[in-house]
């Protein structure tokens, strides 16, 4: 487990910590005063506190035991436990509540005014702002990291605050001669809680059974390998929840015949510009399978501006023009020349004219001979480069490459007279 990762799940532990020590202090208080007042709704909440609790000490646990780091029975690491907390937290949420309910029932049936209504009014109203400001907290620390059970326990919070804006109307109305809506609004807050155990409950389990909860996420990964040179097509993207973070798999399609070290290069590069897109993406497996081109772009310099018939240059870096042929099914479709850019300079013109190949999305070139600068840059862009060998214009080296005539360029070379290609 990375670094950054332990000290964000650290954060979450914090959050668990702060949140038990409120919630102890609110249920302690509210059990006396359901006890000493009789209302059904304050002890609905003193008991809900409890399950609060409960739930942070499953949340805390689950945080605490994720960052383990990972072993031979557990190669993914522990991250599920935390999960696996929340599906336990929602649990004791979704009893609580049945017990709740069946308390609020027996109450209706049977209602009984509220004592010393004020105390219970006071002690309600002041736990608000509380429940807000955790409510606050344990959500900011559950997005940053990605703590499901964090989320959930903010939603939780969120859920009391509610409760307890109607814990204050069924109080009041009882002191109105109305006892039996304090039977009334403690049911309310138990459905209230059941709902909320059995949602937890729901997105815990598609966690585990590894659901898709997110299909953007999964569309933007695409998008994202698809934007990398040298990526001709993704046939599959699999992303799974594991506790705070994700797993992904990628499948990338590369060009036949691409070099071992090349396509190993091309699959970090994937990864890398994936996972800087997604921080809490904990791994990316990225496989590679080999694809013919249907479409191609070759680029050949050319000493004139004369279509397809121009001549052939003998210098990369010197040549005043390139023209791109479009390839596909085999023929040439259409074609553009374009000025060299780097013809004239002093310093760096094989770099600059391989920049403009790369701009202009060319995927071939033919030349009679590279540079070291031009030969790395455009090797790192995953151009494949091929000899002229004797063609004399753009149309024969077109028809010399779709017969399968050229040798492929597999290191630089200069003859001393384009020295500046080598920079």
């Amino acid at each position: 487990m990375s670094s950054i990762r332990g000290e964000t799940l650290k954060e979450g532990e914090r959050a668990a910590k702060i949140g038990f020590l409120s919630v102890a202090v609110l249920g302690v208080v509210k059990g006396v005063v359901g006890w000493y007042t009789g209302s059904l709704s304050v002890k609905a909440q003193a008991v809900d506190s409890v399950t609060d609790l409960l739930s942070l000490v499953a949340v805390y646990i689950g945080i605490r035991l994720s960052q383990r780091a990972p072993s031979d029975s557990f190669p993914y690491g522990y991250y599920r436990v935390e999960t696996l907390a929340s599906l336990v937290v929602a649990i004791l949420i979704t009893a609580t509540g049945g017990e709740l309910l069946r308390e609020s029932a027996i109450r209706v049936m049977s209602p009984e005014p509220v004592s010393s209504a004020l105390v219970a009014i006071l002690v309600t109203a002041s736990s608000m702002p509380v429940l807000y400001a955790l409510s606050r907290y344990s959500r900011g620390v559950g997005e940053r990291i990605n703590s499901q059970s964090l989320l959930s326990q903010s939603a939780d919070f969120r859920t009391d605050i509610y409760s307890s804006a109607l814990v204050l109307a069924g109080v009041a109305s009882s002191q109105l001669g109305l006892p039996l809506l304090d039977g009334v609004v403690g049911a309310m807050i138990s459905l209230l809680v059941i709902r909320m155990g059995l949602s937890f409950a729901w997105n815990a389990l598609l966690v585990l059974l590894d659901a898709v909860a997110e299909p953007e996420r999964m569309d933007e990964v695409r998008r994202t390998a698809e934007g990398v040179r040298g990526v001709l097509g993704v046939r599959s993207v699999r992303i799974r929840r594991s506790g705070p973070v994700c797993m992904g798999e990628l499948t990338i399609e590369v060009a036949t015949g691409l070099p071992v070290e090349e396509a190993h290069r091309l699959a970090d590069e994937v990864e890398s510009r994936v996972r800087g897109d997604m921080p809490q993406l904990e791994s990316l497996l990225v496989h590679i399978e080999p694809r013919e081109r249907s479409q191609m772009r070759i680029a050949i310099p050319i000493t004139e501006d004369g279509g397809i018939e121009s001549k052939t240059a003998l210098l990369f870096g010197e040549a005043p023009y390139f023209i791109f042929v479009d390839i596909s099914g085999g023929e040439a479709r259409r074609w553009a020349t374009r000025p060299n850019p780097g013809l004239g300079l002093e310093r760096k013109r094989g770099l600059t004219t391989s920049h403009l190949l790369i701009d202009e999305g060319a995927t071939t070139l033919i030349a009679k001979q590279l540079g070291e600068g031009p030969y790395h840059v455009l090797r790192g862009a995953f151009i494949d480069m091929y000899e002229l060998g004797g063609a004399e214009t753009a149309s024969q080296a077109v028809t010399a490459f779709i017969d399968g005539a050229l040798v492929k360029i597999e290191e630089p070379k200069t003859d001393g007279k384009n020295e500046s290609e080598h920079i």
